[in-house]
Formats: structure tokens, C-alpha cells, sequence
């Protein structure tokens, strides 16, 4: 029996790379010849529009009078030559506060000896004007209304908390259409540029941005994650950068479920030392008991998830709420640095007298923490990835993209991400268990239905969101918390159908 060619036909065609013959490779050699041409990347006709950040960077930050506004201006010009930045634009409503903090900016240019233009603008329009990279770090109402989110809850017996709470949720009103609004013109003045959002309730924000701003060029930075590697670190005994953590979650609703260093999980050594680490349970809320039981590492703000009635109890027990205290400390610092001719000095007794708030200075100082870290060491590490200039892997809220199975492809999740050149892919974080699971599940539930109820302006889908809250006992309460905010939040709650 002999074994015939079958004939080339429509169904088996002749292979289009064989022998050198065919379009296909007559395509791969033109191909070669056109990108051999090309001196760079960007070079070639269709990624003209990297060539604007190659030569010239502007960076707007939205909130010039915010407090931590000159701790990411100096950030930003220590990367000046990497960056090749060459304007830091300002905006802020607050006039007084916003002449105040642009003396410890001016203070720290001066310092530099910088070349770079800092920039004032009336307008967000002119502000994000060509700009590579926007920063958004506002309040909407000012520092007030911080302190109302968390006193009207407080007095129904609910956690005001500013960013899980009832306090995260009224923020949350009240930012919401204006992130959007700022997200229709930087679509038509600078559609390429990158929104790294700064401003709370973080997570439900950046989910905002990603469902009804149609704009996918955004991602949410929080530096929770990183201090808890800053924390392990200490504990063992080595430099951060030597821990690769296995973090998942939301934005403040997230854990640990593995640590490597150099390739090993030390997770269970952890676990097992941490009765011994001093001033653990101070710092995180969390007693080792607590820890070892849960055999993961948990956000700081699990706590109140966990510890409903503790937490809840902690807060009342205090006397002033963490936004009474911010609030204090920062019209002090107003009047402080208009009277001062040493805005500098001024500005670090402030640092220092906020951060004390959150941790004893012992501790800072055995951990090697600084008052300039913080959410701007992170996004200067997201903003030189995204700029081309080295890849790094961040904790970051972005789109899930498959991260966490059982979400949503575009629900917003905080993970270990990818970054490199204007692209941020997150890591697949692997099987979790079921409890954190559940809760991840619950509270994005939330997260997505506040969103939907913000952005169609529906009151009774507003009550209903906040009722589906872990912090909030019922329906009949999620309805007081929104009846009462309405009332002494106005006009944030008007225009509710």
C-alpha cells in the first residue's frame, strides 16, 4: 500500500513558513526590517505619546493644602532627574489652608535648590493639563466634616470609623461625584495620564473611578500593607525589601498568608515569636493569642471587624475621635506656619505630634520609621514603575483582573501588583480560606452597591447600601445614620431621588 500526498486544498493548505515561502514570513522579515529602524520603543509611529514623558514630566497633585502635600512634593523632586520632572502643579480650594502649606513647599524647593517649576492653578482643568501623572489627595468639606462622619454615628452606638465605619461612608457621598466630575475633564485634557488616588475611604473610591468614571488608568494607594512588611521586618530582624509578602484583601480589609524570605515561608516562625515581640499587641490591636488562632496575618483594620464591641468601646472611651484630634492639630498648624518664619521646623513638630497618634515614638524609632514615609514612599514607587523607569511589585487597589477568584474581573481589590511602564497587572494571590473570604465578599457587596446608589443618586438604594455594612447593625439604624447625615451633611445629601 503507498501513502499518497494529500493535495494542498482551502482545509490543508501548503504551511505558510515553509521553506522560507509564503506571506507569513514574508510579513516577520518586513517586520524586522521596519523595527530595526526604529531607534526605540517609542520611536514607532503608533507609541508617539511616550515620547511626552521621555522629555518632560508634570505631575498635578489635587489638594495643594493638604498636610502630606509637602512631604510628596520633596518626594517627587528627589526623583526630579530619574522622573526628568519639570512642573509640580497645585490646586486646592481652601485658600488660607492652602498659602500655609505652600510655605513649607516653597521652604523645601529653596532646600533643594530645584529647578523645578511648582505651579498654581484656579481651575482642575488647567491644573491636569498635560499631565503625566495626577495625585488626588482631598477632603470634601474639610476636616469638619471628618469629625461629623465620626460623631453622628458615635451617637447611635455605631463605629464612625473614617474609612470601614458609617464615617467611611459618608465621606464617601460626599467624594464621590466630585472624583467623577474631575475624571470627565482630565478625559478630555489628559487622557493618558494616571490617577494615583490618595483620598479615602480609598478602596470605595478607586471603585468609583473604575465602574462610572470610565477611566481605567487609576489605581489606589494605601501604605497598610507596607507597614505590616516594616513590622515583620523589625520582628526578624532584616531589611523590608528582603520580605516578599502574600497580602490579598480590599483596601483595609485585608491579610497575610504567607511570608517568604529567600524563598522559604517564615509565617510559622512568626506565629510563633510574636508573644515575645514588645509592644505587638499596642500597636496592631491584636493579641498573639488572637494571631496564632488565626493562623494569618491581619490589616490593623480587621479589628473592628473582629472586635466590634471592643473597638467600638475603645473609640467612645477615648473622648476626642481620631477627626477631632486631626482637625485640632491641623488648624493649629495653620496658624502656626502663618506666623512662623521657619515653616520647616514647624512643619516636623507637626509631623511628630500626628504620628504620635498612631505609635509610640520607641517604636518608630527601633523600626527605623520616619515622618516622610508613608503613602507617598508607596506612590513614588507606583509613579516610577508607570513611568518606565523599573518594575516593581506594590500592594495597590486596582482591578481584580481574576486576582482573588469568587470577585469580579473589574471589582477594585487590594494585591500585590506588577508595575512597569504605564501598566499595572496584579498578582493572582491563590487559594484563601473561607472566613476572610466571606468577609472580602461582603464587604466589596457594600462597597459596589454605595458606589451604584452615589452615582444614580438614589436614596433608598443609599440606605440599603449602608445596611449591608458589616460595622452596622441594621436597616432600621443604616436608615437613621442616613436620615441624620442628610440632615447635618447638607447639601452633600440633597439631590437624592
Amino acid at each position: 500500500m503507498t501513502c499518497q500526498t494529500r493535495p494542498n486544498s482551502i482545509d490543508h493548505p501548503e504551511p505558510l513558513l515553509d521553506k522560507g515561502r509564503g506571506p507569513a514570513k514574508i510579513l516577520m522579515r518586513r517586520t524586522a526590517r521596519y523595527i530595526a529602524r526604529q531607534k526605540t520603543l517609542a520611536d514607532a509611529p503608533w507609541c508617539a505619546g511616550s515620547r511626552r514623558l521621555e522629555a518632560t514630566m508634570k505631575v498635578s497633585i489635587i489638594g495643594g493644602g493638604g498636610t502630606r502635600v509637602p512631604i510628596l512634593v520633596g518626594a517627587l523632586l528627589d526623583l526630579q532627574e530619574r522622573l526628568g520632572l519639570t512642573e509640580i502643579s497645585l490646586i486646592d480650594p481652601d485658600g488660607e489652608r492652602f498659602a500655609a502649606v505652600d510655605k513649607v513647599v516653597k521652604a523645601i524647593v529653596q532646600d533643594r535648590n530645584s529647578t523645578v517649576e511648582i505651579s498654581h492653578t484656579g481651575t482642575f482643568r488647567e491644573c491636569v493639563m498635560g499631565a503625566s501623572f495626577v495625585i488626588a489627595a482631598i477632603r470634601v468639606g474639610g476636616d469638619h466634616m471628618r469629625t461629623l462622619d465620626e460623631r453622628i454615628p458615635l451617637s447611635m452606638d455605631v463605629l464612625g470609623q473614617e474609612t470601614v465605619g458609617a464615617g467611611g461612608f459618608a465621606m464617601a457621598v460626599r467624594t464621590i461625584p466630585v472624583v467623577l466630575d474631575m475624571l470627565k475633564e482630565l478625559r478630555e485634557v489628559a487622557s493618558d495620564a494616571w490617577f494615583i488616588n490618595l483620598t479615602n475611604p480609598s478602596g470605595i473610591i478607586t471603585q468609583a473611578m473604575v465602574s462610572h468614571g470610565d477611566f481605567h488608568n487609576v489605581v489606589g494607594i494605601c501604605d497598610a500593607p507596607t507597614f505590616i512588611g516594616i513590622l515583620l521586618a523589625y520582628l526578624l530582624k532584616v531589611q523590608p525589601e528582603d520580605l516578599v509578602l502574600d497580602y490579598y484583601g480590599l483596601n483595609h480589609c485585608g491579610f497575610v498568608k504567607s511570608v517568604y524570605a529567600l524563598g522559604h515561608d517564615v509565617l510559622p516562625q512568626i506565629l510563633s515569636m510574636i508573644d515575645q515581640a514588645p509592644g505587638f499587641e499596642a500597636r496592631t490591636h491584636f493579641s498573639p493569642t488572637f494571631i496564632q488562632r488565626l493562623g494569618k496575618l491581619p490589616n490593623e483594620y480587621i479589628w473592628y471587624y473582629a472586635f466590634k464591641r471592643e473597638s467600638l468601646a475603645a473609640v467612645k472611651a477615648a473622648g476626642e475621635t481620631r477627626g477631632e484630634e486631626v482637625e485640632r492639630l491641623n488648624a493649629q498648624l495653620v496658624a502656626d506656619l502663618m506666623a512662623t518664619s521657619d515653616p520647616l521646623a514647624t512643619y516636623q513638630a507637626y509631623l511628630g505630634r500626628r504620628a504620635d497618634g498612631h505609635l509610640a515614638q520607641e517604636y518608630r524609632t527601633a523600626m527605623g520609621l520616619t515622618n516622610d514615609g508613608g503613602y507617598s514612599a508607596v506612590a513614588m514607587d507606583v509613579l516610577l514603575g508607570l513611568a518606565g523607569k523599573g518594575q516593581s511589585v506594590v500592594p495597590v487597589n486596582v482591578m481584580n483582573r481574576g486576582a482573588i477568584a469568587g470577585l469580579a474581573p473589574d471589582d477594585v481589590v487590594e494585591v500585590p501588583s506588577l508595575i512597569t511602564e504605564r501598566l499595572i497587572r496584579p498578582l493572582a494571590v491563590g487559594p484563601i480560606d473561607r472566613e476572610s473570604q466571606l468577609l472580602i465578599e461582603q464587604v466589596k457587596l457594600y462597597e459596589r452597591s454605595l458606589v451604584d446608589a452615589v452615582a444614580y443618586r438614589d436614596l433608598k438604594a443609599l440606605i440599603e447600601a449602608l445596611a449591608l455594612n458589616p460595622l452596622v447593625p441594621s436597616p432600621a439604624v443604616a436608615r437613621d445614620l442616613v436620615l441624620a447625615f442628610k440632615e447635618q451633611e447638607a447639601p452633600y445629601f440633597d439631590n437624592f431621588k
